[in-house]
């Protein structure tokens, strides 16, 4: 008692307070900027946090976190453009309702979504952190690679309609992650190594221009072809009730329990990332959703069910990414990374001396989370409004616009090199054209996406674990965790087949 007291007297001061509050304001902008991450946005202000106190800079660096991870959903329901990799899901349910005039309605969800999964995700982390940060120790490199599986079974899913087509992107996908170096031997892969030797594919294929190439660049040339018929703006409902009623969430218990799950569990698995967390809490929830009962609407059609479910998850894995932080000194995520090395610089070492010597300083994070998250609802709750406002904007003004943010966001991943800069620039506008021909062409972006963002992730740790076996190529079904996420794979990818075939 005496050790939450003290915490709290730390929390609880106009210092901390304002750091937090600016912290979850700069945290929305850097989410809602196309290219713009939390890694980044925590990286930035990792500086100024070294002159503040203890509660005041670390509250200030998670309350960016939380407020990046939650404002990458207002471009994405908004114009269709991921904030960041972690929205990629929102965008299905989340554009066919601004369509429908429902932007109010789908970013209030998103808020609320975004405030369930950070909440719930704080508590597994208050009551949870030593036990689930033990049982994520047993992801060795097979039960990873084997986790990048399921997430590429839902491809399946995701494709339901045109398995062919998404297998095709899919592969395509994991092509493109293969590109760069050769992640054990560090030898150039492309073909004319040696040309190669000095241009920046050498690195390969960064994701963010990928991603806004994709989903941003494609849908101008997109919509370039309806300029000459100078269509109206989608209309906008009146923003009386931004939120979804109360019955509405409750009757989404079992989406909102199983997505907060899925996302603390990923997120306490190092090395893995929201991206696989909100598509396996999709895919979950357009399966509990197929029947149509208990009131909820089919995710895929544009429903609150299809917001909810992806961004619950995206949100309870700031939580979840801080337990084997915590309890480890092992970071969950990128993010979280740089958030170990503020508190190693305040001299917090994380690990089981830190729970059992300085459980004030725990209790201080464990407040200084929750107030980011009040503090992320609040703001974005009232920018609804002002957001919600883009959908009127005619095409002629929208598109320049949508165009040079694209840009900017490609832009911003390479920071001041400019050689960088205009490769990057190069990437995203190609993959806008592609982008263009696969949805004239009626195939799908997101299994592209989901082999860009898995092929790295699945290649290092099935090489990985095939060579820590000796070459047993059957390790995958020695380890129980692994064979069961075989397994779950292959559920994941039978339905969709099995409905194909009988149609």
């Amino acid at each position: 008692m005496v050790d939450f007291l003290s915490a709290l007297s730390q929390v609880l001061t106009v210092e901390t307070i304002f750091w937090t509050a600016l912290g979850a304001i700069l945290g929305i902008i850097i989410g809602a900027l196309p290219g713009l991450t939390a890694t980044m946005g925590i990286a930035l202000l990792l500086p100024v946090s070294f002159h503040l106190s203890f509660a005041a800079g670390f509250g200030m660096l998670l309350a960016v976190y939380c407020g990046a991870v939650s404002g990458a959903s207002i471009p994405a329901i908004l114009l269709g453009i991921p904030g960041n990799p972690n929205a990629l899901a929102t965008i299905y349910d989340g554009t066919l309702m601004t369509a429908r005039g429902q932007a109010g309605l789908a970013l209030g969800s998103a808020v609320a979504a975004s405030v369930i999964g950070g909440m719930l995700s704080l508590f597994a982390l208050i009551l949870f952190a030593p036990v689930v940060a033990r049982f994520t120790l047993l992801f060795g490199p097979a039960e990873k690679a084997t986790l990048a599986l399921v997430g590429l079974a839902v491809i399946a899913s995701v494709s339901s309609d045109n398995l062919a087509k998404g297998v095709v992107t899919g592969a395509l996908g994991l092509f493109l992650s293969s590109l760069g170096v050769d992640p054990f031997t560090n030898s150039i892969r492309l073909p004319f190594a040696d040309f190669f030797a000095q241009s920046p594919l050498v690195t390969g294929l960064g994701l963010i221009p990928i991603l806004i190439g994709l989903y941003g660049i494609s849908q101008v040339f997109f919509d370039l072809e309806r300029l000459g018929a100078n269509p109206a703006p989608p209309t906008l409902e009146k923003l009386g009730g931004v939120f979804p009623p109360f019955r509405k969430i409750r009757a989404m218990w079992r989406i909102i329990l199983e997505s907060t799950g899925i996302g603390t569990l990923i997120g306490a698995i190092p090395g893995t990332g929201a991206s696989i967390a909100v598509f396996l809490a999709y895919d979950r929830a357009k399966k509990i959703t197929a029947s149509g009962k208990h009131g909820l609407g089919k995710v895929g059609t544009g429903v609150v069910e299809g917001v909810f479910a992806p961004e619950v998850a995206n949100n309870a894995v700031t939580g979840g990414a801080l337990i084997p932080t915590l309890a480890l000194g092992i970071p969950g995520d990128s993010s979280t990374a740089i958030l170990l090395g503020a508190l190693m610089i305040k001299g917090v070492v994380p690990g089981y001396q830190l729970f059992q010597q300085k459980m004030n300083l725990v209790y201080a994070v464990f407040l200084t989370l929750f107030l980011s998250n009040i503090f992320m609802f609040a703001f974005q709750t009232k920018g609804i409004r002002w957001f919600a406002q883009v959908v009127r904007v005619r095409l002629p003004y929208l598109l320049p616009f949508v165009l040079i943010l694209s840009m900017i966001g490609a832009y911003a991943v390479s920071g001041q090199a400019v050689t960088t800069a205009v490769y990057d620039m190069s990437i995203c506008l190609g993959f806008g054209l592609l982008g263009y021909v696969l949805k004239k062409a009626d195939y799908p972006l997101t299994p592209l996406v989901l082999g860009v963002i898995l092929g790295g992730m699945l290649e290092e740790n099935f090489r990985r674990a095939v060579k820590l076996s000796g070459g047993d190529y059957l390790v995958f079904f020695k380890k129980p965790i692994a064979l069961a996420f075989i397994l779950l794979a292959v559920l994941s990818v039978l339905p969709p087949v099995l409905k194909k075939r009988k149609g």
